[in-house]
């Protein structure tokens, strides 16, 4: 069983994320794949909402895997993203410091994330 699921919602042009647990490298290259492909069937000007919640700490490594998904995405054009965090405020500085590059808030509900990402 997988720690993550990936979905593309077509209607909201928004490719939805969520970690059900901290991901070894093997998985995290698996994610990173599934998040490409969902990539590649958005439009211009799509969104990312990634749940979190569950407080996954990463190793280096896989930060290092996930960056190459976050270049993907740039280069995709995303337009923003949106995290939903526990309240700990060791995930929130995490979250930030490996989402600098993007257009990114923070949230602690998926209605939160969702009104934020619908307004940009």
């Amino acid at each position: 069983m997988k720690n993550y699921s990936v979905k593309y919602d077509a209607r909201k042009n928004r490719i939805y994320a969520t970690f059900k647990d901290t991901l070894k490298e093997e998985e995290a290259k698996d994610y990173i794949e599934e998040m490409k492909k969902a990539a590649d069937k958005t439009k211009p000007n799509f969104t990312v909402c990634l749940d979190i919640s569950c407080d996954p700490v990463h190793s280096k490594k896989t930060d290092e895997i996930f960056a190459t998904g976050r270049e993907y995405l740039l280069q995709k054009k995303v337009k923003g993203t949106a995290t939903i965090i526990s309240k700990s405020a060791m995930a929130k500085l995490q979250a930030k410091r490996m989402l600098k590059d993007m257009n990114h808030n923070t949230f602690t509900t998926q209605a939160d994330a969702d009104k934020y990402l619908d307004s940009l």
